[in-house]
């Protein structure tokens, strides 16, 4: 008995890729892989923004909260023009300084207070004083100013 072998047929010449199609699916892989470091980027950036934010929302409301946190005894005749709190009627502003370190970089930003505390209403019952607190601290990545304002009324009773 013979056994004859069937010839495997050799692959063509012309099987393989061409340079267009090889130069079109690195093109492809390098959109896909500018987009996937840009999302990357873009979300260091924004999670960097928000921490720092954040941070400075706290030093907002920590300054609102030392203000409120003052004597407001009941009212005494303590003589016209003063709140129970002891401060005068009117608008008082407090500015405070504070040194934010950025996590990233370790670099210090600064972040400016603003307190200003009004009187609304000056009939003795009740008392009413606005607490508005305004921080403005810089963004070194955008090199830009921002503003976080926390407003809150007291009354005394």
């Amino acid at each position: 008995m013979v056994t004859r072998y069937k010839q495997i047929a050799k692959p063509k010449a012309g099987a393989a890729f061409t340079l267009v199609e090889v130069v079109m699916s690195v093109t492809i892989l390098a959109l896909a892989m500018a987009g996937m470091i840009y999302g990357y980027v873009q979300t260091n950036y924004r999670a960097e923004w928000s921490s720092m934010s954040l941070a400075v929302q706290a030093l907002t409301i920590e300054s609102i909260e030392q203000a409120r946190a003052a004597n407001w005894d009941v009212y005494t005749a303590a003589g016209p023009g003063v709140n129970p709190d002891g401060a005068p009627v009117g608008t008082n502003t407090i500015i405070y300084t504070n040194a934010l370190v950025v996590p990233a970089s370790g670099q210090t930003v600064s972040v400016t207070n603003i307190l200003k505390i009004t009187t609304i209403s000056m009939t003795p019952n009740p008392w009413v004083r606005q607490y508005r607190s305004d921080s403005k601290w810089f963004f070194p990545i955008t090199s830009t100013w921002y503003t976080n304002t926390v407003i809150t009324y007291r009354a005394g009773s």
